[in-house]
């Protein structure tokens, strides 16, 4: 019997972003892209992380558009903890580091393997259904009785 796929929110994904809510994508580019400065111990002027944001806005609509930017931050984040540096945050770090996601994605799916995006995913999944269920218990109250 074939497995019913869950289908895949695409509200999340970087075409839908583009086409419906470019200032969203954009501020979430601004985050990924600071946030790979602060990884690398750099520390650019502000002009250069908003011109490096919207080239990269630009390259993750034309060229990664079905991916999601929790995907897009996974990919980036796995390439800098796997590659030895140096490392610069320009158009050939990240174009490197997507590309080289998405042909293991390709082929781990080719091989039906389960895509370690996917098994993230899953683990912060029940992470948060764990900590959802644990219970709160008040101790004392604001007034110290």
């Amino acid at each position: 019997m074939y497995k019913k796929e869950k289908m895949k929110d695409k509200s999340k994904q970087v075409w839908y972003l583009y086409a419906n809510n470019i200032q969203e994508l954009k501020r979430q580019c601004y985050d990924i892209i600071s946030t790979l400065y602060v990884q690398l111990g750099q520390s650019p002027e502000a002009e250069i992380i908003v011109q490096m944001t919207n080239v990269f806005t630009n390259d993750l609509a034309n060229d990664y558009g079905s991916m999601e930017l929790e995907e897009v931050r996974f990919a980036l984040n796995k390439y800098i903890r796997n590659n030895d540096g140096p490392h610069f945050v320009n158009v050939p770090m990240w174009s490197q580091a997507l590309r080289d996601y998405k042909k293991t994605k390709a082929l781990k799916r080719q091989t039906n393997q389960i895509e370690e995006y996917e098994i993230y995913k899953k683990r912060i999944s029940s992470f948060k259904n764990a900590i959802d269920k644990r219970e709160i218990k008040k101790i004392g109250n604001a007034n110290n009785n």
